[in-house]
């Protein structure tokens, strides 16, 4: 029993931890022209957008999120990656100069990883859809961007894309499973503790009965006694 109860805490902790975001992403999404992609999906337990922008020269690259039908930069909450600086945070876009490139006070990323490979860059994140006021659905205007260097500065690409989060949904399933827990099932390479057999009652000794005999016998003479009477 004390083998099963370790079992079932583990699988609840195990559920109730976050997930990771896996490398492979089912959605993508180009900018034509402008050598830059951004790889996408849902974690459906986390309720959470996984991100990989990769772009192929060596460069600041950012996403951005707007509520449906808002076609433009200003007031988008974007997600930036300096390689100069090792950095992946959420600004708010406030003008079209580095000047209104305004770090979010609530900095609400995990995940997140940006390196430089052979001349690329690949920038990662995890963003929950709920995030400082605004709900990520894929009615939202979405936008990208990639600098001419590592350091912020004006785009050398940019546009608007659509996402598709109905279809791009990474379930709880990727990754490593788990296989379902089962009466008497036991984890690959250990053997089951057997519960040893319970401990037969011992008959009541010949005292026990002596003084069970007397007090019934005792009973009976007592109501002999009351009749007699």
């Amino acid at each position: 029993m004390k083998f099963i109860s370790a079992v079932l805490c583990v699988s609840m902790f195990r559920s109730a931890a976050a997930e990771s975001c896996p490398d492979e992403l089912p959605g993508k999404v180009e900018l034509n022209g402008a050598g830059l992609a951004f790889h996408y999906g849902i974690l459906e337990n986390d309720q959470a957008l996984c991100g990989k922008l990769v772009s192929d020269t060596e460069a600041w690259v950012g996403f951005a999120a707007q509520p449906e039908g808002i076609r433009q930069m200003i007031g988008a909450n974007s997600v930036i990656a300096l390689p100069s600086e090792d950095t992946v945070q959420q600004y708010t876009l406030t003008a079209k100069s580095a000047a209104g490139i305004v770090p979010t006070e609530s900095q609400t990323l995990t995940d997140t990883t940006v390196t430089q490979v052979d001349g690329t860059t690949v920038a990662t994140f995890k963003q929950p859809l709920s995030d400082n006021g605004l709900t990520l659905t894929s009615n939202n205007v979405y936008l990208m961007a990639k600098g001419t260097s590592n350091n912020l500065g004006y785009h050398a690409g940019r546009g608007f894309v659509s996402l598709d989060f109905e279809t791009n949904v990474i379930s709880s399933s990727t990754g490593s499973t788990e296989a379902p827990m089962t009466t008497g099932a036991t984890e690959s390479g250990t053997t089951p503790a057997t519960e040893a057999p319970p401990t037969p009652t011992p008959p009541p000794s010949s005292a026990s009965l002596q003084k069970i005999g007397s007090v019934m016998l005792g009973g009976s003479l007592l109501l002999i006694a009351v009749l007699t009477i």
